[in-house]
């Protein structure tokens, strides 16, 4: 029996259709990548009350061929969206964090649904840049992926800024670790489309640190009971110890092209990012009085 027969002979696939029809997602968390947006799906899927789309990152409405200019599909319908979802429990989203980064995604997700709520999850873009290039790194020692050419983090770097230098428009799924760390554009882009009981802001350093807690703060924020009413699960902890820990220049390289944009990522959200100016310890132990401080 094929997985599409057990989907329409099971109990879930029992009125979907009609579902499909009548509702929209409730929710989408839209950022930043590598900020612990794959430990909160987890979380959020065992939540019985909410549906995550099965695999996490659907990239739905960064699809540029996708839209019209008045962000709408253009095959007039989202029936391709809420095909993935069967709408069987109380609110249904999903997470697909370069939506927050790609130029037009939060307007094509605002015409969609001017009520959905958005979360998003920001890390200190200096920890969060050099996590992306080791991830990319990783990828490309797959044989699937060997014409993925990654080379050392401060070249990459170097051309990533010269892209951006050379045009304001320029955005790279792969080639961004500094424009996906620049925040506060992304902010403002977000809350110029959606009212602020809509959004919310979570510093990832606090979901690091208390990821239940956090998870239920994004549950009440979305409406529903909070996950530690129904389960206590252990925190998880993905990919560590498989990226190489920061060093002293690498650490100095990133941040001199973030630190005006913590600046102003303090400004826009009222937070104190004063921890996202340190050098962690691996950096701070090789030479202490050459770190990069405001």
């Amino acid at each position: 029996m094929t997985p599409k027969i057990r989907e329409l002979l099971g109990l879930r696939g029992i009125g979907a259709a009609s579902r499909r029809a009548a509702r929209k997602l409730d929710f989408i968390g839209i950022g930043a990548q590598k900020t612990g947006t794959t430990t909160l799906h987890q979380l959020l899927a065992l939540h019985p009350q909410i549906e995550m789309y099965r695999r996490k990152e659907l990239h739905w409405f960064e699809k540029d061929d996708r839209f019209g200019p008045d962000h709408r599909p253009l095959s007039g319908d989202y029936d391709d969206l809420h095909r993935h979802f069967y709408f069987d429990r109380q609110i249904t989203g999903e997470i697909t964090p370069v939506y927050i980064y790609w130029r037009h995604a939060v307007e094509r997700i605002q015409a969609y649904n001017p009520d959905i709520r958005i979360f998003v999850l920001l890390r200190s873009p200096v920890r969060r840049a050099y996590s992306q290039w080791g991830h990319y790194v990783r990828k490309s020692r797959r044989p699937k992926f060997r014409n993925l050419h990654i080379g050392p983090f401060q070249k990459r770097l170097r051309r990533e800024m010269k892209a951006m230098g050379r045009n304001p428009d320029y955005q790279n799924v792969r080639r961004s670790h500094i424009g996906r760390s620049l925040y506060a554009e992304q902010i403002r882009r977000v809350k110029a489309l959606f009212p602020p009981e809509q959004l919310l802001f979570v510093k990832s350093e606090e979901f690091f640190a208390d990821q239940l807690g956090v998870t239920d703060q994004v549950c009440r924020f979305l409406g529903v009971a909070p996950l530690s009413e129904f389960a206590r699960p252990a925190p998880i902890h993905d990919n560590v110890g498989v990226v190489p820990p920061i060093g002293l220049e690498d650490w100095n390289a990133a941040y001199q092209y973030l630190s005006a944009d913590i600046d102003a990522v303090e400004r826009e959200l009222g937070w104190d990012c004063s921890d996202w100016r340190q050098p962690p310890a691996s950096a701070v132990g090789e030479n202490p009085e050459k770190a990069r401080r405001i």
